[in-house]
């Protein structure tokens, strides 16, 4: 048998593979290596896998938000591998599943849109140009911790509309000083900032929400899309919760800009999955 994993940096979906085509599902938190160290990863597969004879597995393919460098690879391979003691570990990028599930082995423009963001034009194998991911604080355009974060500076600075402020201040019971302590003190400041995306999706008929989600979309045009070298008439495929709830606006702006989106999927698994068998 063998585990296909999709992580990101608030979950990770496992789905146990056995010989005769049959599938199990598994969740657990996300896994990041940039937030997160190879012994808490042993501690949180482990638990996830309580009741599975591990030795059993034979090959394990972990997709995940920050292994697009191989030194981070390794603080996810070696936390795999100290549970998964008889099977082969693949680690690769979220970005490549996202142009796996996106795409197969056909060209095109994979994107994620999720808890934090990234780009890359694929060619039906490797990646042909992409950006450099630089994270929530200096990035992640168009995601849910950027989009989050541009809702919780409105509240702050009074921006947002009465109606909105008092809604958004009686859910999250915000306070400057939980704020400060959960941005730049508290582990997973993405997720943090992400998790007000709930607001924007509860109340995105209102103006003022569609021009954050507008505005985050143009961004992540500008400074992601727009900075690698293709052919506008290329397929783009996205991937993640935002891209997938928010796609109206998302498509609106796209196409505005020349783009074609042809795929929006909330999750990769089930397609990395079938790439697999």
């Amino acid at each position: 048998m063998k585990i296909i994993a999709d992580s990101g940096s608030t979950k990770t979906h496992w789905v146990l593979l056995f010989d005769n085509g049959q599938q199990q599902s598994f969740y657990s938190q996300g896994i990041n290596p940039y937030f997160i160290e190879a012994n808490a990863i042993h501690d949180i597969v482990i638990s996830c896998f309580s009741e599975l004879d591990v030795e059993l597995v034979e090959a394990v393919f972990f997709y995940g938000a920050g292994c697009a460098l191989s030194e981070k690879c390794d603080i996810v391979h070696q936390g795999l591998s100290s549970v998964f003691t008889m099977a082969k570990i693949n680690t690769y990028s979220d970005l490549l599943a996202s142009a796996h599930a996106l795409f197969g082995r056909m060209p095109g423009v994979a994107c994620i849109l999720g808890t934090g963001s990234n780009v890359a034009v694929y060619n039906g194998s490797l990646f042909t140009s992409q950006i450099k991911s630089v994270g929530y604080l200096l990035g992640d355009e168009g995601s849910g911790s950027y989009i989050g974060k541009q809702l919780l500076q409105s509240f702050l600075r009074k921006e947002m509309p009465t109606v909105l402020s008092e809604k958004f201040s009686a859910l999250f019971s915000i306070d400057l000083a939980s704020v400060l302590n959960n941005v730049y003190k508290k582990p997973f400041p993405n997720r943090y900032l992400a998790s007000f995306t709930s607001f924007a999706g509860e109340y995105h008929e209102h103006n003022f929400i569609q021009n954050i989600i507008r505005n985050s979309f143009r961004d992540f045009i500008r400074y992601q899309l727009n900075t690698l070298d293709f052919d506008k008439q290329t397929g783009l495929g996205f991937v993640g919760s935002i891209a997938f709830y928010f796609q109206d606006i998302l498509k609106e702006e796209l196409e505005s800009e020349g783009y074609k989106p042809v795929l929006i999927i909330k999750e990769p698994i089930h397609n990395l999955v079938a790439f697999h068998k």
